[in-house]
């Protein structure tokens, strides 16, 4: 087993063709690193794998993100090849705990990755969706504010990047759903940031935010369409369930330091 790191890999083409081969083998699962093999995210993708494991450090968000996929051991032995420090990670049961001489949690929560089938139903429009763009970041800010459960993983890049869609009661941002990632060669999304305002929940912002988002990016012939909800978000589950998604498979989602335990 040898493990690469794409920056410093010589020949970059034939990593990305290793890399995408072992990502297939369970594209719903690996939907974000799928995205992250595009051009624009090279300079954030520390890249380690080996024949039948890949772990990936996303160093464009702060924390950076930690996944991986594939064969436990060959994981664990990766695992140990990427810089310590303190981690978003995004790991299935049999990696999280595989890593847990190495792993010091300080948050965690119990997670489904959900998918959405492309012979979902057809979703109306929603005239009170709108498509958001970066004159809208302000309002994306001070909607998510500080509250307790508000987006953690969000950048101005991805609302540049897009597509977001936001809802206004009475000139004010409610709520809003867009991608955390996006690849339109590779017809992959993952959906993100979704959030309304404690103020205005119960009164379907979420929902029309989300059904907006969804159709959006059917109509840029978008395929998977990925999202991960906790799974005690009952309501959440619910809603998305209503809108064609359905449960992929169960992970931990948490913030720890990664590297020998003392």
């Amino acid at each position: 087993m040898t493990p690469v790191n794409s920056i410093a890999c010589a020949n970059t083409a034939m990593l990305e063709s290793n890399i995408r081969e072992i990502l297939y083998l369970d594209p719903i699962w690996s939907a974000y690193a799928l995205a992250d093999l595009a051009p624009q995210h090279t300079a954030f993708c520390q890249w380690f794998h080996s024949a039948e494991a890949v772990v990936l450090a996303y160093i464009g968000l702060s924390p950076p993100v930690l996944f991986a996929t594939g064969k436990k051991e060959d994981v664990l032995a990766l695992a140990t090849q990427v810089p310590p420090g303190k981690y978003q990670y995004t790991l299935l049961p049999e990696h999280r705990f595989s890593l847990e001489p190495m792993l010091s949690v300080q948050s965690e929560l119990k997670m489904w990755r959900m998918s959405n089938k492309v012979d979902s139903p057809e979703i109306d429009p929603s005239p009170d969706a709108h498509r958001l763009s970066g004159e809208d970041l302000d309002s994306v800010i001070t909607l998510f504010a500080d509250h307790a459960d508000r987006p953690d993983s969000f950048h101005r890049r991805q609302l540049e990047a897009g597509p977001f869609y936001g809802a206004y009661h009475e000139e004010e941002l409610v709520a809003v759903a867009g991608v955390h990632v996006l690849s339109e060669s590779g017809s992959m999304a993952a959906i993100g940031n979704v959030f309304t305002h404690p103020a205005h929940r119960g009164q379907g912002f979420g929902r029309k935010v989300s059904a907006q988002l969804i159709r959006g990016l059917r109509s840029m012939g978008i395929q998977t369409i990925v999202l991960n909800v906790a799974k005690e978000n009952y309501a959440a589950v619910h809603l998305y369930q209503g809108l064609g998604f359905q449960i992929h498979c169960g992970y931990y989602e948490g913030l720890g330091e990664l590297g020998a335990k003392p």
